[in-house]
């Protein structure tokens, strides 16, 4: 098994963060992870990204040829990615802050953010979106993804795993 995964979004909204998730997770799963990060030239709102490569095995070439599970938290995210998603491939967004309707592709819309301003706390829409991503692909189990919230966030971990549950769980709330 091996998966090519791209997270996208804007700065602030916890794509890097939401990329180091994944692959700590995968790894505590005993997987084989490489990760990179792309910013876009702006200080501040510019585009950021994060390409990983998930395996069984051995990982050879450390950049991505092609999309299996795009999640994305902007317009900009689908579409200069959806070209690059592979056919059977997945792509999770925030269908509050991305309009996929002119598109055709095997979309998960999530509404990440109202979900999360409903918890009380809007930072954690990345968590929601996490949730859903390891709910509906199984590329790293649930509790290697709980491990990875509470070590990344030991004093916010019930309010991240709980924004995590919801989507999990696939909760409107």
């Amino acid at each position: 098994m091996k998966k090519e995964i791209r997270v996208y979004g804007y700065g602030g909204q916890g794509i890097i963060t939401l990329g180091h998730l994944i692959g700590e997770s995968a790894v505590e799963d005993k997987k084989e992870v490489i990760m990179t990060e792309e910013y876009s030239p702006y200080i501040t709102g510019g585009w950021s990204r994060a390409d990983l490569i998930i395996s069984d095995e051995a990982i050879d070439y450390p950049l991505i040829s092609g999309i299996d599970y795009l999640i994305t938290l902007s317009q900009e995210g689908l579409d200069v990615n959806i070209n690059e998603v592979k056919n059977d491939g997945m792509i999770f967004l925030d269908s509050d802050l991305v309009n996929y309707s002119d598109f055709k592709g095997n979309f998960i819309p999530v509404k990440a953010k109202k979900i999360s301003e409903k918890l009380g706390n809007p930072r954690s829409m990345n968590m929601v979106i996490l949730g859903v991503f390891v709910s509906r692909t199984g590329i790293v189990s649930k509790d290697a993804a709980i491990n990875a919230i509470k070590k990344r966030f030991p004093k916010y971990a019930d309010e991240n795993v709980k924004a995590f549950e919801v989507g999990f769980r696939g909760e409107e709330y």
